[in-house]
């Protein structure tokens, strides 16, 4: 069963859908899970990478948005939402979609605002090595990474 009681769906202030904090929460907890409601081997714009050929629709999760400063951690392997620091209630529950996808279906130019903004996001293919040691990453991001860098070297 999908745990979702710590979020609640709100407009944000950009006018999308998004989710919010629905009271303050740790560093740590989870504030939100999935079950997989379908398997697609092709990604959408609406599923979430858990595999390096594995997408799924995870609808319970669908306005997660994205932030190249996140509030939480999507773990692709419990499929589980965990917070990445203390937050408020009414905050913005975003996480960063490189973390769990490697080549975007549909890119976009970041409108986060932070001074550490990547500008257009396409996925963690398109990153450094470097720039994705900044966040938590899933682990079939980081096995593809080192898959991209081993034949960059060799």
């Amino acid at each position: 069963m999908p745990r979702n009681d710590l979020m609640d769906t709100a407009t944000l202030p950009s006018g999308e859908k998004g989710y919010v904090a629905r009271q303050d929460v740790p560093a740590g907890a989870v504030v939100g899970s999935w079950e997989e409601s379908a398997v697609d081997s092709e990604p959408t714009k609406f599923t979430i990478q858990v595999g390096r050929d594995r997408h799924v629709d995870a609808d319970a999760v669908r306005y997660l948005n994205h932030s190249c400063v996140p509030s939480t951690f999507v773990d692709a392997s419990t499929g589980s939402v965990v917070a990445l620091r203390p937050l408020a209630a009414g905050d913005a529950l975003t996480f960063f979609y490189p973390s769990t996808e490697w080549e975007m279906t549909t890119p976009f130019d970041c409108a986060c605002g932070h001074a550490g903004c990547l500008g257009k996001i396409t996925g963690a293919e398109a990153l450094s090595a470097d720039v994705l040691r900044r966040y938590a990453v899933n682990d079939h991001i980081r096995a593809l990474i080192a898959d991209r860098d081993a034949v960059a070297v060799g």
